[in-house]
């Protein structure tokens, strides 16, 4: 027997005897599926279905309206407003690429607890505010050190970070958006977790680490790419604060330098596109290039450099935070020094065996400093006479030993 199927197409209305009316969101031969208007989807055989009545254009209170230019006359000019400066716009959706290990998700933590805590960062001065970093890669302690670095780099705590909000994600599915079967992108449980905790938190800033995590949907396919943006920016927007999204450059955003990932709607679909690139000669060195700017100047860089934990500026002008890692580097330096000389060992200048910078950068309360910043510790001490250096032994055999100049003093 052959089967006549009515010659229906995806989109069009279609009427039920049992199920009432709907629309057809799948076609295979002749079975097709109807996501009926109150009885969800089915899979129905297409004879038994027939030819809907399109719903009448109805008034919509929230439809748009025109506007008529004129009556901005002898209004005031709204201002431009930034989360950060020239790199982050409020009320849109910010791309930040980066390679796997370059830091991306170390400086988008940083710039995250600058704006919680109150305080500039790298000059870029973050809006003050609250903020939510819903991290899909690490692990509740991974945030804990790294903040921990974070918050002491600006001579702040964990006490300074009540304004700061963390999902951290790493042993769950973090999935936000995933396709139906018409392929639209639909919100997922966490989605609306997320989006009702925010919308009682109202941060001023959320960061969504990494896009891979995050969108479970074909990231070469613009239209879902899109539809996922576009869920991005109405958050942006019903909240009135900034989007961040981490994501992952594709091979060939790597190769041509721009940074890019899978489709050009990601970089199409967003105001601001931010890419943190390592230096191939320096290896603590970070460059973060401003890819796509529709309210600003692309181009534009930013050198940092990674120093105990936090990134700071590589602009050869002294800065608070640097200040703040060498006095912290000095007072760590100063802590292992008693400790080791009232241990009854000994440490020394001339590089060695006992080469003090070395020895400490082993221990385990050198706070994970590593034997350079230790030494350039060593020699601004030496430099301020709070360290010095007695000879020991006979004559014939005499060893330096370092101690502090309070420590001479209370003999």
């Amino acid at each position: 027997m052959t089967i006549t199927t009515v010659n229906f197409s995806v989109g069009d209305p279609v009427e039920h005897t049992k199920y009432g009316s709907g629309s057809i969101v799948e076609m295979e031969d002749d079975k097709v599926t109807v996501a009926f208007d109150k009885h969800g989807q089915k899979r129905i055989i297409a004879r038994y279905l027939t030819a809907g009545r399109a719903p009448p254009m109805a008034a919509n209170d929230n439809a748009p309206s025109a506007v008529n230019p004129a009556d901005w006359h002898g209004q005031p000019i709204p201002a431009r407003q930034w989360y950060a400066e020239d790199l982050i716009p409020m009320r849109q959706v910010t791309i930040l690429n980066g390679d796997g290990g370059v830091g991306k998700s170390l400086l988008a933590l940083q710039i995250a607890a600058a704006g919680a805590m109150e305080v500039d960062t790298l000059d870029i001065g973050p809006a003050a505010g609250r903020v939510f970093y819903v991290g899909a890669e690490d692990e509740e302690d991974e945030f804990k050190r790294r903040l921990a670095d974070i918050t002491a780099a600006h001579g702040k705590g964990f006490s300074d970070l009540s304004h700061f909000r963390l999902f951290p994600l790493a042993d769950q599915d973090a999935t936000l958006a995933l396709p139906d079967r018409s392929g639209n992108m639909q919100p997922t449980a966490l989605w609306a977790t997320i989006v009702a905790a925010a919308g009682e938190f109202r941060p001023r800033l959320i960061v969504l680490d990494t896009a891979a995590d995050l969108f479970g949907g074909d990231e070469i396919k613009r239209g879902q790419v899109r539809q996922f943006i576009g869920m991005l920016r109405q958050v942006a927007l019903g909240i009135d604060c900034a989007v961040v999204l981490l994501a992952h450059p594709s091979v060939a955003g790597m190769q041509s330098g721009t940074g890019s990932s899978g489709s050009t709607a990601w970089n199409n679909s967003v105001r601001s596109r931010l890419y943190l690139t390592a230096d191939k000669d320096e290896p603590d060195r970070r460059i973060l290039k401003v890819m796509k700017a529709n309210y600003g100047t692309t181009g534009n860089e930013i050198k940092l450099r990674w120093r105990a934990g936090a990134f700071v500026l590589d602009d050869g002008k002294p800065s608070p935070v640097n200040a703040l890692l060498a006095a912290r580097a000095e007072r760590i330096f100063r802590d292992i020094l008693t400790a080791i000389n009232a241990s009854g060992e000994r440490v020394a200048k001339t590089k060695g065996v006992n080469y003090a910078p070395r020895v400490m950068a082993e221990r385990p309360d050198a706070e994970g400093l590593t034997q350079k910043q230790l030494e350039a510790a060593m020699f601004a001490l030496l430099a301020a006479g709070e360290l010095r250096i007695e000879m020991e032994g006979p004559p014939s055999k005499l060893r330096q030993r370092l101690v502090l100049a309070t420590e001479q003093e209370n003999e």
